[in-house]
């Protein structure tokens, strides 16, 4: 087990009676974007590394079924490192250049490795190499996204893995989670699913504590608190990671499960969960996993509001409750109802929005750090004197701001202190420079 976590299991909501969850589809064709690490891909011992052939021969038939079953599918690897290091008998490096060379070495080896499995079942791949430098620039990944459908068009199963024998520390990801869950979200796939190396996400970590117990079902991923532990040797992500994936799909109306890698066919289980929750069944069976569910939203999330969601954060701006309340009622952010300010960032570029402690959403900002703390607290008629220059009333506007938490909460913020039971802790997402707490990627 690579962490635990602390949460409650609040308020259950079941979509319209009577619908299909692939009939709720966006697309064609219901979308899944898979997401696979290193530990289930490959095993360290003491004799060295080597991959787990029926993982990924099993992995691969699930996709090629799920394909052939109306879906289609996008899966998205992480394991350049490892492969590098069984091609060149070595154990995981450390410093960065090594890192990229070995990945470089590796990533045709694992591509080679599921051209061969995926060809046996008669089906072709497609490989994308992707920096966190393709989500800043909207147009650039707009392109991106196009190759992506246009893949899954042609009947390819597109494989993405950031970009590791090129990417600087500053423009990665720093693990394949937070990946899988901006591709999700630009794609509007219609489920995320991400393969692990436990069966459930647990109450507490289960090697260390008798008392933990499995959670099978999440209704509010936002509400999760987490406690990181370490993980395996060959992988950069982690629970904590998963979890902050998870948020991220499930608050632009993404369901996410969380599966062992050894049992990929458990997938299916989410599947008929879904299937059983959307067609209003009293009883429906609990998935062999820890499924998340996505945020109930009044509205389709917007393209802008998607692409704010792949932004790396820049630094965070503090609400008081009014102005938390007037961002729930989808209004603009005014400088006035902003408390403080965290790190440095430039204008028009992503932050998040923070209230009480925890993230309530993220926004384009419309003035840099060091303009918005000379006119936070203040009314726009100021702004010229304390500025020097004349400025635009907002400090976001409506438009550019994604809410990452239940809106309906929000808007009572200011009506009373949220009890202990309700206090929420946020792990940090998408910063600069990520140093992630480790296990598989």
């Amino acid at each position: 087990f690579k962490g635990a976590v602390s949460c409650m299991v609040l308020g259950f909501v079941k979509p319209p009676s009577g619908t299909d969850w692939c009939a709720m589809s966006q697309n064609s064709r219901p979308l899944l974007v898979l997401k696979v690490g290193t530990s289930t891909l490959i095993a360290s011992d003491e004799v060295g590394q080597r991959v787990r052939l029926a993982n990924v021969a099993c992995l691969v038939e699930l996709i090629v079924t799920l394909k052939r079953e109306g879906n289609d599918v996008v899966l998205v690897s992480s394991g350049a490192v490892g492969m590098g290091c069984i091609k060149l008998g070595m154990e995981k490096p450390k410093s960065v250049r090594m890192k990229q060379a070995v990945a470089a070495a590796g990533q045709s080896h694992l591509m080679q490795l599921y051209e061969d499995l995926f060809s046996t079942m008669r089906t072709h791949i497609a490989q994308l190499l992707i920096s966190q430098n393709d989500f800043l620039d909207k147009e650039h990944w707009t392109n991106i996204k196009h190759t992506i459908l246009q893949s899954l068009a042609l009947g390819l199963v597109p494989i993405i893995n950031e970009n590791d024998s090129t990417n600087t520390p500053e423009l990665r990801f720093g693990d394949n989670d937070n990946l899988a869950a901006v591709t999700a979200v630009q794609l509007q796939a219609d489920a995320l699913f991400m393969f692990s190396d436990v069966d459930f996400l647990y109450t507490a970590n289960p090697r260390s504590d008798p008392t933990a117990t499995p959670i099978r079902v999440v209704t509010e991923p936002w509400a999760l608190q987490v406690d990181t532990g370490l993980g395996s040797d060959l992988g950069t992500g982690g629970m904590a990671t998963k979890i902050v994936a998870a948020r991220t799909a499930s608050t632009a109306g993404i369901p996410v499960g969380l599966i062992n890698g050894c049992e990929a066919f458990r997938l299916r289980t989410f599947l008929r969960y879904m299937e059983q929750v959307t067609s209003n069944s009293s009883n429906p069976e609990l998935p062999e996993g820890t499924f998340f569910m996505a945020m109930k939203s009044n509205k389709t999330v917007s393209d802008t509001r998607r692409w704010i969601l792949s932004l790396p954060a820049s630094g965070e701006v503090v609400l008081d409750n009014g102005a938390c309340q007037a961002v729930a009622n989808k209004k603009s952010l005014f400088p006035s109802g902003i408390r403080s300010i965290n790190g440095r960032f430039l204008r028009n570029e992503a932050v998040r929005l923070l209230h009480r402690g925890s993230e309530v959403g993220r926004a384009i900002v419309n003035y840099s750090s060091e303009e918005l703390e000379k006119i936070k607290g203040q009314k726009s008629n100021a702004f010229e004197q304390l500025l020097g220059f004349p400025g635009c009333a907002e400090a976001c506007y409506r438009d550019n701001i994604m809410l990452t938490t239940d809106d309906e909460l929000l808007k009572d913020v200011g009506v009373k202190e949220p009890s202990r039971s309700r206090a929420r802790s946020v792990p940090q997402a998408f910063q600069r420079q990520v140093t992630p707490p480790s296990t598989d990627q």
